[in-house]
């Protein structure tokens, strides 16, 4: 509710899930990419929220709220203001609720007590993440809904117990309660000196993508080099081979296209019996497109960026 409170320049709680490569949304060489550009004074933040964040927020209170009925939290609170720091590691998190337990809590319904059936809250500080999801409820969520977070905000706060709140499709709340996991916590601990390390001497991540080695190497050199690597030199002609077989298969596609659409002239759709005994249905309907106001593209500047895919070219000596 009350937007970001950590620093840009050091790695947080919710962004634990990508630094530990758990992440499905974001990659680590795009966070070490974010750090170097912020030592570098490059660094201009882009996202200001979109739909999912504004329901996430209007939910939040009423998540809270709810979870704290549930577990029979007192003291509870919804608005807080200012980051926590850890007391060695460039790591700060925020916190979206927190409270006091008054007594023991079981798994139960829509409540799951990890490490255990039950657990005695009476007394102890219990931190509060909550996520709201369009996803399909779970039984345990995932790594990067809520768990790893929460352990990255126990490190910064000294707690010894939290839960996650989901929200899943604005109509059921699942409460997760986790215990602090000193294997995980060792884990986020190296995790973010190994970043610290790597953003001094901006070593890059191994790539998961082709998309993430356009992170690690945005520029390009004018500069050609040998490659002696048996895996490199492997890639390199099955990559050529993919591709020429990809321009073989598109001009079979157009060619088996041109012939089927002759075919069918103005039908919308061709029933055939395969030679396997099996169907083969094709359809050529007519598509639907809505008016669209004229639109007036705005200037760019020119340019440069590395291109995403790769031009191969063969030479036979």
């Amino acid at each position: 509710m009350v937007g970001k409170l950590t620093p840009d320049n050091m790695a947080s709680a919710s962004r634990m899930p990508q630094l530990l490569g758990l992440s499905p949304y974001a990659t680590q060489n795009e966070l070490l990419a974010e750090m170097i550009a912020h030592d570098e004074g490059r660094f201009a933040s882009s996202f200001d929220g979109n739909e999912l964040t504004y329901w996430g927020n209007i939910h939040e209170p009423a998540i809270i709220r709810r979870t704290a009925e549930t577990l029979g939290l007192e003291q509870v609170e919804s608005e807080i203001l200012e980051p926590f720091f850890h007391p060695t590691l460039r790591l700060a998190c925020s916190l979206d609720g927190q409270g006091v337990g008054t007594g023991i809590v079981r798994s139960l319904g829509n409540v799951v007590v990890h490490g255990g059936p039950e657990i005695d809250l009476t007394g102890r500080r219990v931190l509060i993440e909550c996520k709201t999801t369009q996803a399909m409820t779970e039984d345990v969520p995932p790594p990067w809904r809520g768990p790893v977070q929460l352990q990255a905000q126990m490190m910064c706060t000294a707690a010894e117990v939290g839960v996650v709140a989901v929200l899943y499709r604005g109509s059921e709340l699942r409460i997760s309660i986790y215990r602090a996991d000193p294997a995980m916590q060792e884990r986020i601990a190296n995790a973010v000196n190994d970043l610290e390390s790597r953003r001094a001497t901006s070593e890059w991540y191994p790539v998961v993508s082709s998309s993430d080695a356009n992170v690690a190497w945005p520029q390009a050199n004018a500069q050609e080099i040998e490659c002696d690597d048996d895996e490199v030199i492997e890639a390199c002609e099955r990559l050529e081979a993919c591709k020429s077989q990809i321009k073989l298969l598109q001009g079979d596609i157009a060619d088996c296209e041109s012939r089927i659409k002759e075919y069918m002239g103005e039908a919308e759709s061709l029933r055939a019996e395969a030679s396997d005994g099996g169907v083969v249905v094709v359809r050529w309907p007519m598509r639907n497109n809505r008016a669209q106001p004229e639109k007036v593209v705005p200037a760019k500047p020119a340019s440069k960026v590395r291109q995403n895919t790769l031009t191969v070219k063969r030479y036979d000596d």
